[in-house]
């Protein structure tokens, strides 16, 4: 006899509002794990700090945030499918800050427990900027996660690296 699969209640705002506030602090202690094993390894691989090993742990932090960002803004809509879209974003964009906030904390511990981790303070301009980006990232995931239609889907992601990339030559290169 075959077990009687479980069935859920639908999401409600009580229920999406839990889950963002389950999901986004979770998600920042992991990114603060992740960027202090990171940070380990780039310190053993390149030995010590050096000026390549910064930029490696710079590319690291921004690919676990874009990690962490997206996995945080699908796992919020596997959740509550029926969070409204710019909550999800906003979600996305206190996914970034909290986890900025949270990573200096976690790289501390273990800076206490002895091991030579760098830790770092999250400043105004740090914060803003990854806050820009984790919208970015937020906004891809949902993308990815409500669009059914993969060509458009395709589409949209592609306007906005575009969009990016102009403004990034227009305010920065010029």
């Amino acid at each position: 006899m075959s077990a009687k699969p479980k069935t859920y209640r639908s999401s409600t705002k009580t229920n999406y509002w839990a889950a963002i506030l389950r999901a986004v602090p979770l998600a920042g202690i992991f990114y603060g794990i992740l960027i202090t094993i990171g940070n380990l390894l780039s310190y053993v691989v390149f030995g010590g700090y050096t000026n390549f090993a910064t930029k490696v742990i710079t590319g690291i932090q921004l690919f676990l945030l874009w990690l962490i960002v997206s996995s945080t803004v699908r796992t919020l809509h596997l959740l509550a499918k029926d969070i409204p879209v710019l909550i999800l974003w906003l979600a996305g964009g206190l996914t970034a800050i909290v986890s900025v906030l949270l990573a200096p904390i976690v790289l501390d511990l273990f800076y206490r427990m002895g091991l030579e981790v760098g830790p770092t303070i999250a400043n105004a301009s740090k914060l803003r900027f990854y806050l820009a980006l984790g919208l970015i990232f937020s906004l891809i995931a949902i993308i990815h996660v409500r669009v059914k239609n993969k060509a458009l889907g395709s589409t949209l992601e592609w306007v906005i690296v575009l969009g990016l990339g102009v403004v990034f030559y227009v305010y920065y290169l010029k």
